[in-house]
């Protein structure tokens, strides 16, 4: 029989969790509407991050609703303005609002995949000059 101590579990690190999202989120910050269908409401914020999936809005005041409400999401990057349909996938600390865009048409897909690959490329280091050194 063994005398060695116990591994007490609580104090080992957890395996790294898994990214769950089927497309990569890039950061952004800009101005941004979310428009809660139901009621009409218009509440302002800023856009903190966006996928082809979806983003994450930062509003200004407390969020009033709960997950799985329809809304749409106004904002304007690269001088592309875009209006998506959604709806609330999650809600983060009363203010910061997960959205999951729905019903994208052809059209607003290649406009997203564009403006995505727009700030990829924003972001992305400077190419070494060619024949250089």
């Amino acid at each position: 029989m063994s005398m060695e101590p116990a591994i007490n579990s609580a104090s080992q690190t957890p395996p790294p969790s898994r990214e769950r999202r089927l497309h990569p989120r890039l950061s952004v910050d800009t101005r941004a509407f979310l428009l809660l269908v139901e009621v009409g409401a218009r509440l302002p914020g800023r856009i903190l991050n966006v996928s082809m999936g979806g983003c994450l809005i930062l509003t200004d005041g407390r969020f009033p609703t709960g997950v799985y409400r329809r809304i749409e999401v106004e904002f304007a990057l690269h001088g592309m303005p875009f209006r998506m349909a959604g709806v609330t996938q999650g809600i983060y600390d009363r203010r910061r609002v997960g959205v999951r865009f729905l019903d994208l048409s052809e059209r607003k897909i290649e406009q997203l995949q564009q403006l995505l690959r727009e700030i990829a490329a924003s972001v992305a280091p400077d190419a070494p000059p060619e024949g250089g050194a």
